[in-house]
């Protein structure tokens, strides 16, 4: 192999591993014209301080065990830590392998197909790396402990090379699984798009849960209580600890042997495969498609042409993951603290319509949905606005599909988390769910109005659009103050019931002051944007 090629072609591709941190990186090359900038290193330079980052963050998680005592809790670090890094490899992999479209320019040059394939695969190391670095904290800290500091330093690197190759290899079959079965696919941006998203949640999920963990284990007695091993992952502490005993033969030496099987497969069959998927893949029909159309109504062919707008991972990850996160910081410590909300009074609805209102504006900001909706056309709206339809009544239905997709998947978390994890009285729940969805619908609006104000149809990666006119400190600035707004009212409708000494009474008032406050915000937001869109000229 020539690794001069290689080397350039690594440069290449790792744009393509995380093409929002290059589209970040070239934002601030413009803001200050430096003329030596380079994306790739600029890349590589954030995936080496984030690594450095995590693993000093870390740190704390683990020097207060004493792990000779405590396999379990060292196995469950290494699993979570390699199960967040396949998710992570997995999406730059797709990325570069599939999402790059530049496998068949390649071809006819003279570079050798494993020349291509190595570089592919090197790239994606710095989105692996990231989010498994933190272990060697952990295996340092562990074997010190096992064996002594001299062995603990070539011990870890052995160790961390091992468990940073099998990741790889289990990466690189995941990401051929289903690259195969999107490249022969009709749906091939839809399914990505959902797979990406996917793992990006799952990502965030495993570390939320880990966090969960954490916060549950308690002292008992003055003795932290382990938790059980997890196979194969104890592996990584039974070879160090009984190297030739029965444990490290099976959930070690086993699966190394495994792994050098499945890295042959990787020479023998991965490699070509690859290659012939994609240069002789054929290009899916629309036959069906184009039949099945014709006897759509317009109403359905148009509900069908915005959701086909929002096939964006970035755009999902943004208007679904936060309230994730959300339910993750604010429910953690409620279900740790084992505080039980099953005989609270309904009474308190003036309450739970609050909390639900500031969760709806955490959820609603201008990286969502409603806040890119209108630019997510493209070309596509010069071509509608010529159309002889209402364009007033096409920006409505618009607003409707997107706002009722994002209402939907927060309020179905919250309807669960409130009556089957909370359980919360069914009144409280609905009232929550009420100000939730309200303010989502009434400030959607607002950034929906924001969006069309600033119209951008030529962009070419969609954060380009939240990053629009201080995009991100607007979002910044709204969730401040929603939490800021929300907590003020919530502590004023308590106090008000305390005052009044009638909680009932106080929560009703609270309650016409929100629907109050709602009714004129929609007749400002109508008056200002809806009624103008009755005149086209107004717009574009």
């Amino acid at each position: 192999m020539n690794w001069s090629t290689i080397w350039e072609l690594i440069k290449i591709n790792i744009l393509y591993s995380n093409p929002q941190s290059v589209t970040a990186a070239k934002r601030k090359k413009e803001r200050r014209a430096n003329k030596h900038f380079s994306a790739y290193k600029s890349l590589m330079q954030q995936q080496g301080i984030l690594c450095l980052v995590f693993s000093a963050i870390y740190i704390y998680l683990y020097t207060g065990i004493d792990f000779r005592h405590y396999p379990g809790y060292f196995s469950a670090y290494i699993g979570i830590f390699m199960i967040v890094s396949l998710f992570s490899g997995f999406s730059a992999l797709y990325g570069i392998f599939y999402e790059s479209n530049d496998t068949k320019i390649y071809a006819p040059l003279p570079i050798k197909s494993s020349e291509l394939y190595v570089a592919k695969v090197i790239s994606s190391f710095g989105m692996t790396a990231v989010f498994l670095t933190p272990l060697i904290s952990l295996l340092f800290i562990a074997y010190k402990q096992l064996r002594g500091i001299i062995w603990a330093i070539p011990l870890t690197v052995l160790m961390f090379s091992i468990l940073f190759l099998s990741t790889t290899i289990l990466t690189l079959y995941l990401n051929a699984l289903v690259g195969k079965i999107i490249v022969r696919s009709r749906h091939r941006k839809l399914i990505s798009t959902i797979l990406m998203s996917i793992s990006t949640v799952a990502s965030v999920g495993v570390i939320l849960y880990m966090n969960v963990v954490n916060t549950q284990d308690t002292m008992q007695g003055g003795i932290l209580s382990d938790r059980l091993s997890l196979p194969y992952f104890r592996g990584f502490y039974d070879v160090v600890q009984a190297p030739f005993q029965t444990l490290a033969l099976l959930h070690f030496w086993l699966p190394l042997l495994i792994m050098l099987l499945l890295a042959v497969g990787v020479v023998t069959y991965l490699m070509p495969s690859y290659f012939r998927e994609v240069i002789y893949a054929p290009k899916p029909s629309a036959k069906k498609k184009e039949t099945r159309i014709k006897h759509r109504s317009l109403p359905s062919v148009m509900v069908r042409h915005h959701l086909s707008t929002l096939q964006s991972a970035t755009l999902l990850v943004q208007t679904y993951l936060m309230p994730l996160f959300y339910v993750a910081i604010f429910i953690t410590p409620v279900l740790t603290s084992g505080v039980s909300f099953t005989q609270l009074s309904s009474d308190y609805f003036g309450v739970a319509l609050v909390v639900g209102a500031m969760f709806g504006g955490l959820s609603c900001t201008a990286n969502t949905f409603v806040g890119v909706g209108v630019s997510l056309e493209r070309s596509d709206l010069i071509f509608i606005k010529s159309l002889p339809i209402n364009l007033k009544g096409f920006l409505v239905q618009k607003y409707l599909v997107l706002v009722s997709l994002q209402a939907s998947v927060p309020a179905l978390a919250y309807l669960v988390i409130s009556l089957f994890v909370l359980k919360l009285p069914l009144v409280l729940t609905l009232a929550f769910l009420v100000g939730m969805l309200a303010v989502i619908f009434l400030q959607g609006q607002w950034f929906y109005r924001r969006d069309v104000r600033l119209l951008d149809l030529k962009w070419q990666d969609v954060t380009q659009l939240f990053n629009r006119r201080y995009g991100q400190w607007l979002t910044m600035v709204s969730v401040f103050v929603t939490l800021i707004v929300g907590m003020l009212v919530f502590a004023a409708t308590l106090y008000l019931g305390q005052l009044l000494n009638n909680v009932f009474l106080a929560n009703s008032l609270v309650t016409l002051f929100l629907l109050a406050i709602g009714i004129i915000n929609q007749f400002i937001i109508y008056r200002l944007f809806w009624d103008p869109l009755s005149n086209q000229s107004s717009f574009l």
